[in-house]
């Protein structure tokens, strides 16, 4: 009778949940169903509920994201070495890191800003050279 409790507690572990997400999907469903034939009753077409296609990624934030996230790095490891090997970082450490991790920011949004500044206002043109 002892061996019987840990394998009821791993079926009821388990198999609880499962159920549970079962009867509350099938509720589901036939909730959302009543819904619908409610509404075609009352002469009323009821809305399409197909997933909508997802948009495309905008470029210039992926752009932008590698840019920071390159300038990031490059700031942290800088703000290490120089408060390895520079005296004035010497006991400074986390104000050296800090200041060239925004420093190395604040260059990173000006490269951004910079070759974004130099792309066409056109959005569709890149599309267009393609036909």
């Amino acid at each position: 009778m002892g061996e019987l409790i840990p394998i009821i507690a791993i079926i009821c572990t388990i198999g609880l949940p499962i159920i549970a997400g079962w009867i509350l999907g099938l509720q589901w469903i036939r909730t959302r169903n009543a819904e619908r034939m409610g509404l075609i009753n009352q002469g009323i077409i009821p809305p399409d509920h197909t997933p909508k296609k997802k948009s495309d990624p905008n470029r210039l934030v992926s752009l932008r994201n590698g840019i920071v996230l390159i300038a990031l790095g490059i700031g942290i490891m800088v703000g290490f070495l120089c408060s390895e090997y520079l005296v004035i970082g010497q006991g400074n450490e986390f104000w050296m890191t800090g200041a060239s991790v925004v420093f190395f920011l604040g260059v990173g949004y000006l490269f951004y800003f910079l070759i974004v500044q130099k792309m066409p206002n056109n959005r569709y043109s890149e599309e267009s050279e393609l036909e």
